[in-house]
């Protein structure tokens, strides 16, 4: 294959290992495009995933740029099967179950993964927004504060700055004993350490509570604040300018399908009474409007 390092293909867009050989056996693209359709309909028998195509036709055109434009009928393909498979979104995380991961890390002196919580849930931020925050773009007291978003998902797109308001008290409070604790400067970054090590911590929240079953995610700190805004009456277009949303029918769509999936949230009687004592110690005021 022209132009396409194989080993580092292989290595680094792992979800396409199984195209290697379509695509080794291919001399030139005039064929590509048929020879890759043929895979993605094999993958679709096999009953994988739409997102191991789209991982796999990115990783082709970032790592083999002149199969641009060759492609056609895949992209055709894939967008067809992206219409007819429900995406596999993160489960919004309930309201006490976010108390209670507040509660515990807390309890385990990780001030910085309790406020990350807490600013995820209440600010209804993104996971890359989160962890791309510095102390420098947090201004607060004890009433209100205002968060700066630089590296927001839509602003990067507009081409202007965000901001969200922070109203909740736990969240301020938990931010003024991390700036207390730490006595930051304004570069230094919220999340010390990596975007791997706040999932694995994240991870370790819901071992400890035993949901990990229910397959949370960060991102479901987002989805959950934005599900609980709803439940409690708040009005969409509120819900849509705090979480950012350019369009209202794709917000009304996401807050639906988020709000369908609580009840299949259950846990049993056990784990539900560990998980409201750890919540108590938060108040159960917390992340309201």
């Amino acid at each position: 294959m022209r132009g396409l390092d194989c080993v580092t293909f292989q290595s680094r867009v792992k979800p396409a290992i199984g195209i290697l050989p379509y695509l080794e056996a291919q001399p030139h693209l005039h064929h590509l495009d048929e020879v890759i359709s043929d895979w993605i309909e094999w993958q679709w028998v096999r009953g994988e995933s739409v997102g191991l195509i789209a991982d796999a036709l990115s990783g082709l055109h970032f790592y083999w740029p002149e199969v641009r434009g060759h492609l056609r009928g895949a992209w055709r393909l894939f967008k067809q099967w992206r219409k007819i498979e429900t995406p596999c979104r993160a489960p919004p995380l309930t309201q006490e179950l976010a108390r209670a991961f507040v509660a515990k890390a807390v309890s385990s002196n990780e001030i910085a993964l309790a406020t990350l919580i807490a600013l995820g849930f209440h600010g209804l931020l993104r996971t890359g927004e989160l962890l791309a925050l510095r102390f420098g773009d947090i201004e607060f007291n004890q009433e209100c504060g205002v968060v700066s978003l630089h590296q927001s998902k839509t602003g990067l797109r507009t081409g202007s700055q965000e901001a969200i308001a922070v109203r909740d008290r736990l969240t301020l409070q938990l931010l003024d004993t991390l700036v207390s604790l730490q006595r930051p400067s304004p570069g230094t970054p919220l999340w010390p350490r990596s975007a791997q090590s706040f999932r694995a911590s994240f991870r370790g929240l819901c071992n400890f509570f035993k949901v990990d079953g229910l397959n949370f995610k960060p991102y479901s700190l987002r989805r959950g604040g934005a599900t609980y805004l709803l439940q409690n009456n708040t009005a969409l277009e509120s819900i849509l300018v705090r979480g950012r949303w350019r369009s209202l029918s794709v917000a009304r769509l996401y807050l639906q399908d988020g709000l369908a999936q609580i009840p299949g949230l259950r846990s049993s009687a056990g784990q539900h009474r560990v998980i409201s004592a750890w919540a108590s110690k938060t108040p159960v005021t917390a992340f309201r409007p």
